[in-house]
């Protein structure tokens, strides 16, 4: 039965944990080829009382893909041994707390990994529950019996807390024979009085000793690899220390490494976030996170039962490297189950837009492939990232009400990130909205989207409820473009953005809370009473008397002749209200947006040069001197120089304050021919 559970299991596996690797590959064709290099074998002949056993045609079949075929990483072998080693000191410390006789007391909990190079052996001794003879037989004689599986299961009918054992397939043992030509286990049980037992295997062949005997004195299993000549680099002390600290450096027990401890930063993620100093914290960053010895912006730390059992612990960085054009974040975001690495980074933990954050998710719900390497439910990966992105959230939320001038700096260096998830990651777009800040015409303190609807008349209908923004490269020429007439004149609040990023946010919000997001271009209310006074924030134009204004057969023949006059630049003329200080605007905002999103993918990607602008629609003011001169001017003559100058001149100017000219040295030349004809008309 067990055999045919892990047959099942092994295909069900994901492609990427059953693809051999390039060793697993080369293990298989050498096997068959030839017979096996004689290597030098420990000094551990079997004792008198073992017999020999035959593995069954279908369990070496089995065992032949485990060793070879199901981890992708060789190194998987030490973890899955150490993971086995710590299974063993668990059990044997709820034996302890239950009160059941233990051999060898309360000697201490530990794993001892060594090596001895002469004879090429690498050796892993725990001092945990440990085994019979009988035992042997049955744990690793039945390959896919997890032995972890079953006691977990009866400890929990109990009322024991087994949530520390990590086995679960019966397979990560035969991960030794990746690396090991032989594997010896020696263990001595926890029973009082039990003697040692051993068991041992020639390269998972056919047969294995087992039996009572062998030199084990103390309780617990000692395992004892006879290492392939390819394998020699798991005899060195910093490889083994390297191995440990990615994979099982959070062990609840020390692990030593030729007698230097090689894990000892605690799983500040399994423990209570009320229990944890930020000296803990700080030290978790450092080591956890290689080359991060900065001091966190902020860090989370929390834990959820519900819909998934997750402890989490989340950083951000004081800064990060892609400002400036430097590199693109990689993620940054592990995931563990039981304190054990199962993928890092693990992408589906975190969207990308996270890409900024550092952490650790465990979960012990998620169905991991037998290699667990990868979980094999994506179903519940959406569940664990839905969690984690909603604390997240919720956590930034809170720090915006709570230091508001702390989040203000986080928003200073990550804003993009959040932006770029408002864009692309539809699901949060409204939670990620309001953690969005800009400048505002009310007051040079950023604010959100909340506080601007806040602050729209109680009655706000129309025009009034919706949240008007006005793209411009600063904020001075904000407050001095036409766009911002009508809401100076008005005493309406505008939000202003300055790149060209948020021109894509807006407009794939489309709405806050119900209320429209809507670009000042396209505002249709009229400049206020105050239109015809001069203020600060003017271009400065004088103002014709409040008297003079085209009527509307003059209106229609200055649009006429202007769209004859630059047919292969206008598309429609019209006047316009809502302008007071400005002789003209363009009216068609979801191009200029488009263009200046265009022109960023272009200038980033490409670097190809844009296609020329499309025909435009001009809005005149009908009030402006500029625009009463040049309808003056045309209608004494259509073709008269200064005039045909002027209205090019006129429709740039507009393009500029719209942001859509790409180059405004294409200018100087008219420029230069306007200034001259108005010299030689003053000589006259």
């Amino acid at each position: 039965m067990a055999l045919r559970v892990a047959l099942r299991a092994v295909r069900a596996a994901p492609r990427l944990a059953r693809r051999p690797s390039l060793y697993a590959a080369r293990a298989f064709s050498t096997s068959e080829a030839a017979p096996a290099a004689e290597t030098p074998k420990p000094d551990a002949p079997p004792p008198p009382s073992t017999q020999e056993h035959t593995f069954q045609a279908e369990t070496r079949s089995l065992l032949n893909i485990v060793s070879n075929a199901l981890y992708t990483e060789r190194e998987v072998f030490l973890r899955e041994l150490l993971s086995n080693a710590s299974d063993a000191l668990e059990k044997c410390r709820l034996r302890r707390v239950s009160n059941e006789p233990t051999a060898d007391g309360d000697d201490e909990l530990h794993i001892a990994v060594t090596v001895d190079k002469e004879r090429k052996t690498l050796t892993i001794e725990d001092s945990g529950i440990g085994m019979t003879a009988s035992e042997l037989g049955t744990n690793l004689g039945t390959i896919a019996l997890s032995g972890s599986k079953k006691f977990a299961a009866e400890a929990s009918k109990k009322g024991d807390d087994a949530s520390s054992i990590i086995g679960q397939f019966g397979v990560g043992f035969y991960s030794a024979f990746m690396v090991g030509d032989a594997v010896t286990v020696e263990s001595r049980s926890a029973d009082p009085g039990a003697g040692p037992a051993y068991w041992r295997s020639e390269d998972g062949a056919e047969t294995y000793d087992l039996g009572d005997g062998g030199s084990k004195a103390t309780r617990g299993s000692k395992i004892t690899i006879q290492l392939k000549d390819d394998a020699a680099e798991y005899l060195e002390v910093h490889r083994l220390k390297e191995v440990v600290q990615k994979y099982s450096n959070f062990v609840a027990f020390p692990i030593t490494v030729d007698g230097e401890t090689a894990n000892g930063v605690g799983a500040v993620w399994a423990a209570d976030p009320r229990e944890v100093s930020d000296d803990q914290y700080a030290e978790f960053y450092r080591h956890t996170f290689k080359g991060a010895w900065d001091t966190p912006f902020f860090h989370h730390h929390f834990r959820a039962e519900a819909p998934l059992d997750v402890k989490c612990v989340l950083y951000v960085p004081s800064f990060h490297a892609e400002k400036g054009g430097m590199a693109r974040l990689e993620p940054s975001v592990a995931l563990y189950s039981r304190k054990v690495l199962i993928e890092d980074p693990c992408e589906a933990v975190a969207p990308d837009w996270m890409r900024f954050v550092k952490g650790v998710v465990d979960s012990e719900d998620l169905p991991l492939s037998i290699s667990r390497e990868k979980s094999q439910d994506r179903r519940l990966l959406d569940k664990l990232q839905d969690v984690v992105v909603r604390k997240f959230l919720r956590f930034l939320l809170d720090k915006a009400k709570q230091d508001r001038a702390k989040y203000l700096e986080f928003y200073a260096e990550y804003s993009t990130f959040l932006k770029e998830g408002a864009c692309h990651d539809h699901g949060r777009r409204a939670d990620l909205a309001k953690l969005l800040y800009f400048d505002t015409s009310s007051s040079a303190e950023l604010t959100s989207l909340d506080e601007y609807v806040g602050r729209l008349p109680g009655d706000a209908k129309d025009d009034d409820d919706k949240i008007y923004y006005l793209h411009a490269p600063t904020r001075e020429l904000a407050l001095a473009s036409p766009y911002y007439e009508a809401f100076k004149d008005s005493k309406r609040e505008c939000l202003f953005v300055y790149n060209a990023i948020d021109d894509f946010v807006m407009s794939n919000l489309g709405t806050h809370n119900g209320r429209p997001i809507v670009a000042a271009e396209r505002a249709t209310f009229a400049a206020g009473g105050a239109a015809e006074e001069k203020t600060e924030e003017s271009d400065g134009d004088e103002k014709a008397p409040a008297s003079r204004k085209l009527d509307d057969a003059e209106a229609a023949f200055l649009a006429q002749w202007m769209v004859r006059t630059l047919d292969d630049r206008l598309e429609s003329v019209v006047p316009t209200d809502r302008l007071s200080s400005s002789p003209a605007v363009l009216a068609d905002a979801e191009s200029g947006a488009m263009r200046r999103m265009m022109a960023l993918v272009a200038q980033q990607s490409t670097g190809e040069a844009l296609p020329p602008l499309p025909k435009q629609k001009l809005e005149v003011n009908p009030k402006h001197p500029v625009v009463l001169a040049l309808h003056d001017a045309a209608k004494r003559s259509s073709d008269d120089a200064t005039a045909l100058h002027a209205a090019h001149q006129l429709l740039d100017t507009a393009i500029v304050a719209a942001g859509l000219m790409d180059d405004a040295r294409t200018m100087i030349p008219r420029l230069n021919k306007l200034l001259e004809l108005a010299l030689l008309k003053q000589d006259k």
